[in-house]
């Protein structure tokens, strides 16, 4: 029978946290012979090809690598061309799917099948599976709070000057208790859950490569990732937003299926960076309002005010009585972004949201306050 999921891990120096991400895999309750696993590796340097290639799964496994670093979107089309499935599953090299996480994809797209099926936002649990020396402060506390709350806690992890597995490979696929005493709560804000988990606006934001599904076919409609992205940020929303554009339907995954391998921050890299920010709006121009919110609100920062701005902008076109003051919204956005990009003449740029500002002044709809408070927060992009 026919590969129905490619599972496809880019990965680059997560040797410690590889093997228990390819473990969760032989755990799967859906049947082995319908999925496969692809490890793409973005030219790892502390012997991920040595530890896949001698790894014997029970699942077809195939190892990828490029000769240099070239980033997570290159890595990830690199593994695209090796998929075989109907769907693709993106997974991180850090998330530890649960027994039920491919059935579950599964059935949201019997529902769905040309929807994109994500794990995010509630599938954003952590579990401290292994101990880092160069944790920060902050970090070793909370882990130290988790491990101690269900006596896992152990006095060497102090002084320990390196990395302590907590829980192993055989843990997973036995199904030991290991894993559930480092779990806990995702620190996402419940506030930011939610409006993550609202796809009314901006659905495409729930495409997160820690856990998402989509028909193959459509990755190669789009074209894969763009490689212009290199840093981290924004490779996975980009492309969601090119599936967003074919009017490709999202679904948030309500279970969770998985944890966050927690390792340290450093790891990851600028959440936002504006680099990414400058190559979006060089692809897609100053036209969606949703694209231009970024630079005067970006989400990372106020997720809620972000959302809540699209939604009202939206609403202010439904109406007579808002639609001027609506369009202003959207000028201003506009005006913001190319602002951002362009870095024109700053006095001229103040003198086009200063002309906005009076008009806007006096107007007592929704609309109008928003209007004001994003040219407050636009002036602010050359102070």
């Amino acid at each position: 029978m026919a590969i129905r999921y490619s599972i496809i891990i880019a990965t680059y120096n997560r040797a410690h946290q590889l093997p228990l991400t390819l473990a969760a895999f032989e755990a799967q309750t859906y049947p082995k012979h319908l999925f496969e696993v692809i490890v793409a590796d973005d030219g790892s340097t502390d012997g991920t090809k040595e530890l896949v290639e001698a790894y014997r799964a029970s699942y077809s496994l195939t190892y990828v690598t490029q000769t240099e670093q070239r980033g997570r979107s290159a890595i990830r089309n690199l593994g695209l061309q090796y998929a075989k499935g109907s769907y693709v599953i993106f997974c991180d090299a850090d998330f530890l799917a649960l027994p039920e996480f491919i059935r579950t994809v599964r059935q949201y797209h019997r529902k769905n099948p040309r929807a994109v099926v994500s794990g995010f936002p509630h599938s954003f649990d952590g579990s401290y599976t292994h101990y880092y020396p160069d944790f920060s402060p902050e970090e070793k506390e909370h882990c130290h709070a988790v491990l101690t709350a269900s006596n896992s806690w152990r006095p060497e992890l102090e002084a320990a000057n390196e990395i302590i597995p907590l829980v192993t490979p055989a843990d997973i696929i036995h199904h030991t208790d290991a894993l559930s005493r480092v779990v806990f709560p995702s620190k996402m804000p419940p506030g930011v859950i939610k409006q993550f988990a609202s796809t009314d606006v901006a659905p495409w934001m729930v495409f997160v490569t820690r856990c998402v599904s989509v028909r193959r076919s459509l990755l190669n409609r789009v074209g894969g990732f763009n490689e212009r992205y290199v840093l981290y940020g924004l490779e996975d929303w980009d492309l969601g937003y090119r599936l967003h554009c074919l009017k490709v339907p999202f679904y948030c995954i309500k279970e969770i299926v998985g944890y966050h391998q927690e390792h340290p921050t450093h790891f990851r890299g600028d959440v936002l960076n504006t680099e990414n920010l400058r190559i979006m709006l060089e692809t897609y121009g100053f036209n969606d309002s949703a694209l231009n919110l970024f630079c005067v609100v970006p989400p990372s920062a106020d997720l809620e005010t972000y959302k809540n701005t699209l939604r009202i902008l939206r609403r202010g076109f439904r109406s007579r009585t808002t639609r001027s003051s609506a369009r202003l919204l959207k000028r201003t956005l506009r005006i913001a972004a190319k602002q951002f990009l362009l870095q024109s003449d700053a006095e001229a740029y103040k003198k086009s949201l200063a002309k906005i500002q009076r008009r806007a002044a006096g107007r007592k709809s929704r609309v109008a306050r928003v209007l004001r408070d994003m040219v407050q927060r636009s002036e602010k992009l050359v102070e």
